[in-house]
């Protein structure tokens, strides 16, 4: 039963059915036909559900800003609102998610590789298997390369779009803030992202990764509804997108709780020192920002007074 993946907003999670995952999985899960869903509909009311940047203001310090981005490679993402680019210039610093540089980029790639002797075909046969391969394919990689890969690295070269420039939001953004002479900050290091995915038994990396390859139409199509979403700062029916359905799935919600709301808290006590220092841009994934255990409550909580800017 394919769901809306979000990995365009938590960095390489994706949504899926708490199946139990054999040692090889070699046939696709068969679950109930569902419609692909677009983006129609009233949203539901959570807090701050509706923008994609706000003000953050506080007594003693100059105003901050918090941006929701897509991490996407798509051309319609790489031309930044003009709010945005104006908070940029008129403020201090960038404040990235995780800031991932050619070091981290270097790390990363390191890390994403499995043992020597181990494979993708450890735990995956079959169609199952072969549809992977002929995905490594439509992505550009190596069919002997994209074995090697970790699950979770494997999951997170197939379940966006193909690649197109090779830049995301975040690449652009932080392309400008140093023409700009800004300094560029990062709320977490990419080994803490990989470490918080490599935490996710094995079992249940695999059963992502066969979720994907299996769904993979399904969710590309989705992806497609969440630009729409995006597009018009539709925060709560992306956050109702993300949930729906999945209210009685231990794996999505232990996924979610790790990548999505202990991340989140996280980078609410991180950003501390930015938002003190004042005029900070600080962009994450978009899904961070809404609802009551979101970014933007967290830091009402905390006494900001929080304002919708677009």
């Amino acid at each position: 039963m394919p769901r809306l993946l979000l990995a365009a907003l938590m960095l390489s999670t994706a949504c899926l059915n708490a199946v139990a995952v054999p040692a090889v999985t070699s046939q696709c899960p068969r679950g109930p036909e569902e419609p692909a869903g677009g983006a129609t509909g009233e949203s539901p009311r959570i807090p701050y559900g509706q923008g994609l940047l706000y003000r953050i203001e506080r007594p003693g310090a100059a105003a901050s800003h918090v941006f929701g981005t897509l991490h996407l490679d798509d051309p319609h993402l790489h031309r930044l609102p003009p709010q945005v680019n104006l908070a940029l210039l008129q403020g201090s610093r960038l404040v990235l998610e995780t800031l991932i540089d050619e070091a981290a980029q270097a790390t990363f790639t390191r890390l994403m590789i499995l043992p020597e002797g181990r494979s993708l075909a450890d735990w995956l046969g079959g169609d199952v298997l072969a549809r992977y391969d002929r995905l490594a394919v439509h992505y550009g990689i190596p069919v002997s390369q994209a074995r090697r890969l970790k699950p979770w690295a494997a999951t997170g070269v197939v379940d966006r779009p193909r690649p197109g420039s090779g830049r995301t939001m975040e690449d652009v953004l932080r392309e400008t803030a140093q023409q700009m002479g800004r300094p560029v900050y990062g709320l977490e290091t990419i080994e803490e992202l990989i470490a918080a995915q490599e935490e996710q038994p094995v079992g249940e990396q695999v059963a992502v990764l066969v979720d994907t390859v299996c769904n993979h139409a399904r969710i590309m199509a989705d992806t497609v509804t969440l630009m729409e979403l995006y597009g018009r700062g539709d925060l709560a029916a992306i956050a109702h997108r993300n949930e729906s359905g999945h209210e009685s799935d231990p794996l999505f919600q232990r996924m979610n709780e790790r990548m999505l709301y202990e991340r989140s808290e996280q980078m609410v006590a991180r950003m501390q020192e930015h938002l003190q220092a004042g005029g900070a841009l600080i962009a994450v994934g978009a899904l961070h920002l809404a609802g009551e255990r979101g970014i933007l409550r967290l830091l009402e909580k905390q006494g900001y007074t929080i304002t919708r800017v677009f």
